[in-house]
């Protein structure tokens, strides 16, 4: 089983669920445990780093919440973490059951850290080996004597040694080998991080938010959005309103260019790779800066 989860707030907790590894304004940590591999992902914890936090929410399957420290970027990530419907581990450094009952996290978990591991492993699901092929990249370099290599996660299906795929510029590329916690391997399932040796694309043509998918996903410009609001943030969304996005591993400006209760068409600064059917999270300036989630309904260029 591979499980990725999220640590907004613990550099130290991060630690201990697992080693340090690369890192590109999110920081990996992995841990093998028998036959199981947890993946923890540290976002940067400057406040400029917001998009990292909606991320790191983003592709993880659990969130784990450090309550060593309740200030106001515990409140943030409190916030955040209700918007997903993910499962949801707090740790029981402090007492923190009226903040998340007001924040409507339902069936939340409080874990010491010696609990904290069977924790995340119990309960994760290994998904669907029969969907379509997709990861999602943060990080591409180039090799001497392998080329192409990139970092992600496998978000759907189970990626294999010389499959064929297509990357978001709608570029084919084949997967020449594949490496997962330092070992080589053939075949990688949801939730896997992943090192992709690549051939037939450049490290210089792949960004940190691009997919590599079976079917060709294409960047949109322009998506319609079924949203849940935060009701602790009140913001009141409106034509003209204009707020960050985050999706996968990545993120833009966007404009409201229409706003019917819950469902908001947004013009997007940057266009991004992006599916229907995958979430969102909605950024704005004033605290808690991360307000809303959505579930891409429409999307086209």
């Amino acid at each position: 089983m591979n499980v990725v989860v999220a640590v907004p707030l613990d550099e130290q907790l991060a630690s201990f669920i697992g080693k340090k590894g690369s890192e590109n304004s999110i920081t990996f940590y992995n841990r093998k445990l028998g036959s199981d591999v947890v993946v923890a992902l540290l976002p940067g914890q400057e406040d400029e780093k917001v998009y990292a936090l909606a991320e790191s929410l983003l592709l993880c399957s659990e969130i784990v919440l450090s309550t060593s420290k309740i200030d106001r970027k515990f409140g943030e990530a409190l916030v955040a973490s209700s918007l997903l419907g993910k499962k949801v581990l707090v740790t029981n450094d402090n007492d923190v059951t009226a903040l998340v009952k007001s924040a409507g996290i339902g069936g939340c978990r409080v874990v010491s850290r010696e609990e904290l591991l069977d924790a995340i492993v119990s309960g994760a699901s290994a998904g669907a080996s029969q969907e379509q092929v997709r990861v999602d990249i943060d990080k591409a370099f180039p090799v001497r004597g392998i080329g192409t290599v990139v970092l992600g996660v496998v978000t759907r299906g189970t990626l294999k040694q010389h499959d064929k795929l297509f990357h978001s510029s709608g570029k084919e590329v084949m997967v020449r080998s594949l490496q997962s916690q330092d070992e080589d391997i053939t075949a990688a399932g949801r939730g896997t991080r992943i090192g992709i040796s690549l051939k037939d694309i450049g490290d210089d043509e792949i960004s940190k938010g691009d997919l590599l998918t079976s079917r060709p996903v294409g960047k949109s410009a322009r998506i319609v959005v079924e949203c849940r609001f935060s009701e602790v943030a009140k913001e009141k969304v409106g034509e003209g309103g204009l707020y960050g996005i985050a999706a996968n591993f990545s993120y833009s400006e966007c404009v409201v260019k229409k706003a019917e209760g819950g469902r908001l068409e947004l013009a997007l600064r940057a266009a991004l790779p992006l599916e229907v059917g995958d979430n969102v999270l909605l950024v704005r300036k004033e605290v808690p800066r991360i307000f809303a989630s959505g579930t891409v309904a429409e999307a086209s260029a």
